[in-house]
């Protein structure tokens, strides 16, 4: 019966798509009436069509015009599908050559009073800004959303840089209905194709030669006695590769814990450009190798000039310097100079935006301005220091070598032993941290004399994270007690992060949260501000309703609020690798005081539980001694990444975590 109910659902939802018109503009009243997706009943939305083309435009007078064009159709279901109905479109610029996005048109469709109205997407509510000098981005809201609306819109984009194809999107963050692209691209570029090779679904995709003839007049003058001008017909003939994509019921990805990204999971084309073959030119070649890519950016994208710009802090920074005992105190004292004089406009970029002497005067810029300052000041300051280029976690990881695969730059320093990674844009990153959005798996490091190679962005010192609770209960079952947390590394970075300069009352409502019914006081948080040291954080609590009687006997489970009580990991499968932030070491220690009138009638059992030949360990012990009981909980996390093969095991792992942590001692009067 189950079946026989899936295969009528799925008959209706291939009528409907079938009776369904995509023109521009025939939304239905059924797709503005549709409450829910028939399928993926928890989407907040869904992309009910579109229509993605890629064509070259011949002209005359300008040549060759990328051209793309975008037609999307989706369905608001909800409010937390409101944010569907905000677009962004990026187009780049280079000089006095830029894309322009035209063309532009857009309906919100609602049912009001029964009947289906619609409501236009005016000019004044379409806005250009200049991202940067590379970027530019064009953005609109669409009007009257609300719970239930179809939105509608449509945009072109013309395109002066021929050789560079953007990538085609197959796949969302909510279902698609109907997805069609065609890309067409002419035989005088030699461009490959690739899928996402990070993506579990793969997409068959039509390819197939077409002919194609260019008319156009070409004018001719002749001297003599008269001058006299002909126009001629001329045609060219040239051939297209033609790659066309159809697909009903596109899954959404599906969100998952421990993401790097989510969007780099995403079925898509990417398009690499391998020759190009004009008539009557000879081929020329674009393989290149990543050594090659990373020479022509060191050189020509600015990056040798910068780094190698002195002159304008050299007074400033033999100031700073002076008094030095080392290396060490030299390193860390340019190191905070930058972060302290130059301020991240939020701005991403491995080129200086601005350029290092303008953005040293303004005191601001992007990451290329800030982090090749930092490598020209560290050269003059007498370390081997050079410029590491990075895709950040939302650029995705580059499959092709391609000057388009970075988008980021940071600074290192090698010695004989290691090579110490630094980025002056965050400002509580200590030397040899990074911030989260480039520990993304290797950066290209160019060296000064045009050499380069692979460099791993992935921290591997292990970040501790100790909880010790001191606490004892009395006869009204009230557990009081003091906590001390100390915390190093990317741990003490986090916390810095997320917490610093937060009001204390703020502060203490985050700490009571989710930890019952409990009371906090006496906060006290050391070196919170002194980048690179250890965090300690005390406070005192008194905690309510943890113990419970039952015929006679006392139930604690000691972890209280120190420990896991749900696993992160509860799904049956799992598409994407698991991703932790950084190896960690999580000790959780709970020293318990019984009174007197008291005993101890049972301990839960010590345990040592392994993951994968000890990439992951969990250790629980718990002792009595006397009066005191002692519970010592670890967890060492060694290894950051995971694949999805590793799933089960690591969901075993950690339930496993949660039942030691969720046991009690058992306790009664004496």
């Amino acid at each position: 019966m189950k079946h026989f109910y899936i295969l009528i659902v799925s008959l209706f939802s291939v009528c409907l798509l079938q009776a369904q018109d995509y023109k521009f503009g025939k939304v239905s009243k059924e797709e503005v009436l549709e409450k829910e997706h028939p399928k993926y009943k928890e989407a907040n939305a869904a992309v009910l069509f579109r229509k993605h083309l890629v064509y070259y435009d011949i002209r005359k007078n300008t040549g060759l015009t990328l051209v793309t064009v975008v037609h999307e159709r989706i369905k608001i279901y909800n409010k937390e599908g409101f944010d569907w109905a905000n677009k962004t479109i990026t187009g780049y610029q280079n000089g006095s050559e830029s894309e322009e996005v035209s063309a532009i048109k857009g309906y919100t469709y609602n049912i009001v009073d029964g009947k289906l109205v619609e409501e236009k997407l005016k000019r004044n509510g379409v806005f250009k800004e200049e991202t940067n000098k590379y970027k530019l981005k064009t953005k609109f809201t669409m009007p009257a959303v609300s719970e239930g609306s179809v939105i509608e819109y449509t945009y072109t984009i013309r395109s002066p840089f021929v050789t560079s194809i953007d990538d085609v999107p197959l796949q969302f963050e909510i279902p698609v209905n109907r997805l069609e692209a065609e890309i067409k691209i002419p035989e005088f570029f030699g461009f490959r194709m690739h899928y996402n090779p990070k993506s579990p679904i793969v997409f068959p995709i039509d390819k197939t030669k077409e002919s194609f003839t260019y008319n156009y007049s070409q004018k001719t003058r002749t001297t003599g006695k008269t001058v006299q001008t002909d126009y001629k017909q001329r045609s060219l003939d040239y051939l297209l590769d033609f790659y066309k994509f159809q697909k009903d019921d596109i899954p959404p990805l599906k969100k998952e814990v421990y993401v790097d990204y989510l969007q780099n999971y995403a079925a898509y084309l990417r398009w690499e450009l391998q020759y190009t073959k004009f008539p009557n030119s000879p081929i020329e070649s674009f393989a290149s190798t990543w050594e090659d890519v990373a020479k022509s950016i060191y050189n020509d994208a600015g990056l040798k000039q910068e780094v190698n710009r002195t002159g304008f802090f050299d007074e400033d920074l033999d100031e700073q310097l002076a008094g030095s005992k080392d290396n060490a105190e030299k390193l860390a004292k340019v190191f905070m100079y930058v972060k302290s004089k130059i301020a991240w406009n939020d701005f991403v970029g491995f080129q200086a935006e601005s350029g290092t002497r303008t953005a040293y005067k303004d005191e601001k810029g992007n990451t290329g301005d800030i982090n090749l300052l930092l490598v020209s000041m560290l050269r003059y300051a007498g370390f081997n220091a050079n410029p590491v280029l990075v895709s950040t976690k939302s650029h995705g990881i580059p499959i092709f070598p391609t000057r388009n695969g970075f988008n980021y730059v940071i600074a290192a320093v090698e010695n004989e032993d290691n090579i110490l990674l630094l980025d002056a844009t965050d400002k509580n990153a200590a030397i040899g941290e990074l911030p989260a959005r480039a520990m993304n798996w290797q950066g290209r490091i160019i060296r000064e004399d045009g050499t380069s190679g692979w460099v791993s962005l992935m921290p591997n010192a292990k970040s501790q994270n100790t909880t010790m609770l001191n606490m004892q209960f009395d006869d009204n079952m009230v557990l009081k007690g003091k906590s001390v947390r100390d915390l190093s590394g990317l741990h003490a970075k986090e916390f810095r992060d997320r917490y610093v300069g937060l009001a204390e009352k703020d502060y203490l409502k985050i700490l009571e949260e989710d930890k019952g019914n409990i009371v906090v006081s006496g906060l006290d948080i050391s070196k919170e501000k002194a980048i690179g040291e250890n965090i300690r954080q005390t406070y005192n609590f008194e905690l309510r309703d943890e113990m419970e009687e039952i015929n006679g006997k006392i139930y604690l489970k000691p972890m209280v609020f120190a420990g896991l009580h749900e696993n992160p990991f509860k799904g049956e499968d799992r598409n994407y690798p698991i991703f932790f932030d950084f190896p960690t070491s999580n000790d959780k220690i709970i020293n318990i005081l019984i009174p007197d009138g008291y005993k101890v009638e049972s301990l839960p059992e010590s345990a040592i539980v392994n993951l994968k030949e000890g990439a992951g360990v969990f250790k629980f012990v718990a002792t009595l001694n006397g009066k005191f009981l002692r519970v010592e909980s670890s967890l060492d996390m060694n290894d950051m990444v995971y694949i999805a093969q590793d799933y089960k095991a690591l969901k075993n792992f950690y339930a496993e975590m949660v039942n030691k942590h969720s046991e009690a001692i058992v306790l009664s009067k004496s």
